[in-house]
């Protein structure tokens, strides 16, 4: 019987838990969006840029609401090596602050990646469950 209860202890802390990443995404900053590495079927690298099919809304409806009511699939191109924008200094307002003056800086992704999968519980505890080292497969 104490096994039984453990069990579904177990069963039940178990159904509260996610499972997270990290290190698994190559971003698209000219169609804002993201692509996981691990998961993705259409990532892939020619030497130079990263490519991969994505989804994008093409409609979205005009209430307050904001949904999307159609999608496009796009063939999207990420230079391996760009540039982005980040704030080099804030305010020091009572609200977080706003941004007041931006930077240019070197933003770069590599092809080789280290992802780690992690369980995380209700309280927010997390726990690495394993590691994994991949290189986005080059394209054909």
């Amino acid at each position: 019987m104490k096994k039984l209860i453990a069990l579904g202890l177990l069963l039940s802390v178990s159904a509260f838990a996610r499972t997270s990443m990290t290190g698994d995404k190559i971003h698209f900053q000219s169609v804002s969006t993201w692509v996981n590495s691990y998961y993705s079927k259409s990532l892939c690298f020619d030497g130079e840029n990263f490519h991969a099919k994505v989804r994008l809304c093409s409609e979205w409806t005009n209430d307050d609401d904001r949904r999307c009511t159609a999608y496009q699939i796009v063939d999207a191109v990420q230079p391996q090596e760009s540039t982005r924008q980040r704030c080099k200094q804030f305010s020091s307002d009572r609200d977080g602050g706003n941004c007041e003056e931006w930077e240019t800086v070197r933003y770069f992704q590599s092809e080789n990646r280290t992802i780690k999968f992690y369980r995380e519980d209700s309280e927010g505890s997390r726990d690495l469950i394993k590691t994994v080292k991949l290189t986005v497969p080059a394209c054909n």
